[in-house]
């Protein structure tokens, strides 16, 4: 889903900064948005979802391509031997599936960016959210985005840190959802209870 990725992160260089950045000594981490997102579970996973649209879209575009490779040689062959009045009806067949195609591109093209908006934002915002809390409970005073970064000593990176964390939160997150659907499953399977007439 290259070719309609949304930028993530664009350049910021500070994704936090605490209140005590003026200290002579300060605490700074570094962090390559870009791998945290790609190594991103639920990222790998929309990623998958996206390709797959994308090429079911590509499957559909081709097959009305060649329908109107089909009506073209069509075209060729016929109008060598009658009038061009004759040809005419042929001419509108074409060019009422190329108008289709191009329809259907530019719908397959909308409703991808849609879906990769829809799926893609929430997995911006946890980034940016673990980003935040990372900073805050192990006191950095600054943590940089490494793409806006010309030189960094790698001391500093922590984003193979983020990484573990983000895909190990997301592990809790789906082992909890699961918790809560198995609870509703058995609460639905449970009979109802019966009123013995004896009161």
């Amino acid at each position: 889903m290259k070719k309609f990725l949304l930028v993530a992160f664009p350049l910021m260089l500070i994704l936090f900064i605490s209140g005590s950045i003026g200290q002579e000594m300060f605490k700074i981490g570094v962090v390559d948005t870009q791998k945290v997102l790609e190594n991103y579970e639920k990222y790998i996973e929309a990623d998958k979802l996206l390709d797959a649209a994308e090429a079911r879209l590509k499957e559909k575009l081709d097959a009305m391509g060649k329908e109107i490779e089909t009506l073209q040689e069509r075209k060729e062959k016929t109008e060598l031997f009658v009038e061009e009045a004759q040809t005419a009806e042929l001419e509108e067949d074409i060019r009422k599936k190329q108008l289709e195609a191009q329809q259907e591109l530019n719908r397959g093209r909308e409703v991808l960016l849609q879906k990769q908006k829809e799926l893609f934002e929430p997995i911006f915002k946890e980034i940016e959210k673990l980003i935040i809390e990372t900073g805050k409970a192990e006191k950095y005073d600054l943590i940089l985005n490494k793409q806006a970064v010309l030189f960094v000593n790698e001391k500093y990176d922590i984003t193979d840190k983020l990484i573990k964390a983000i895909n190990k939160n997301a592990k809790k997150d789906d082992a909890a959802k699961q918790d809560e659907a198995d609870t509703k499953e058995d609460n639905t399977e449970k009979p109802p209870e019966q009123n013995d007439g004896n009161k």
